[in-house]
């Protein structure tokens, strides 16, 4: 009778043991798919993969919430949306879409911020949660008032982020747009701006953000010829990239 229940004691181990790695492996699937989706669809402008992703990261925060790496991927599944918003105000050519896609914008990174709070408060040591808290606070300017706030804020976040990692490279990226986007009497300068990012594309020649970033700083910096030649070499790596076919059809068409 006592040999019974031992091995019924065992057995139940077992089974729990069992359980809990089905449990584990299902969970593990399922990160592992959110972030292809959420790779894919950053490089596309997918934003019905971004919010897959974006479902799956949340429940993996709830089931899982002290992983801040959970957080850190739904934070960076918000500024995947965020481009997109970012993309579509540049495709558009009235002001008043333009004004309420900012909005919402505004909107997806004011959601996203918590997560990426979360991700630095249970890891105060990793790079990215900064760089993408940084980049979510970028987002959240949509003009003067709201850049007087929050510009310094996430300031602070890239400089965290490249002092814990230097060769963060969207944080560099990240960097580097703000010199892009501040006006010269506040520190702006965009060839330095131009300067880092060329450097980051040369470290990581297969880093599409990289390039999309330097072509779209040539544009703002009206170098049409240096422009046309980034985006072409990144048509070699993706073809159908979305800012590839938009920019390459707007700058050919105007030559």
């Amino acid at each position: 009778m006592i040999m019974l229940k031992k091995a019924g004691i065992l057995f139940f181990i077992l089974l729990i043991v069992s359980f809990n790695a089905v449990v584990s492996d299902a969970g593990n699937d399922r990160f592992e798919q959110a972030k292809k989706y959420l790779e894919k669809g950053s490089n596309t402008y997918n934003e019905q993969l971004l919010q897959d992703a974006k479902k799956i990261f949340i429940q993996l925060c709830n089931d899982n919430p002290s992983d801040y790496e959970y957080a850190y991927y739904t934070a960076s599944a918000y500024l995947g949306l965020c481009d997109i918003k970012n993309f579509e105000i540049v495709q558009s050519t009235v002001k008043k879409v333009k004004k309420a896609l900012k909005a919402k914008r505004v909107a997806i990174a004011e959601e996203g911020m918590p997560f990426a709070d979360k991700s630095i408060k249970l890891n105060d040591n990793f790079s990215e949660s900064y760089r993408v808290r940084g980049a979510l606070i970028s987002n959240k300017i949509s003009g003067m008032i709201s850049g007087m706030k929050n510009g310094s804020l996430a300031e602070e976040d890239i400089d965290i982020a490249l002092q814990i990692d230097k060769n963060n490279p969207m944080a560099r990226i990240e960097n580097a747009r703000m010199y892009i986007n501040k006006p010269g009497i506040l520190g702006g300068d965009i060839n330095k701006g131009i300067e880092i990012i060329r450097n980051v594309v040369i470290d990581n020649p297969e880093l599409e953000k990289g390039y999309t970033n330097l072509g779209t700083a040539y544009v703002e910096n009206g170098e049409v010829e240096n422009a046309i030649n980034i985006f072409k070499r990144l048509q070699e790596i993706n073809p159908d990239n979305p800012e590839v076919i938009f920019f390459l059809n707007q700058l050919t068409s105007t030559k």
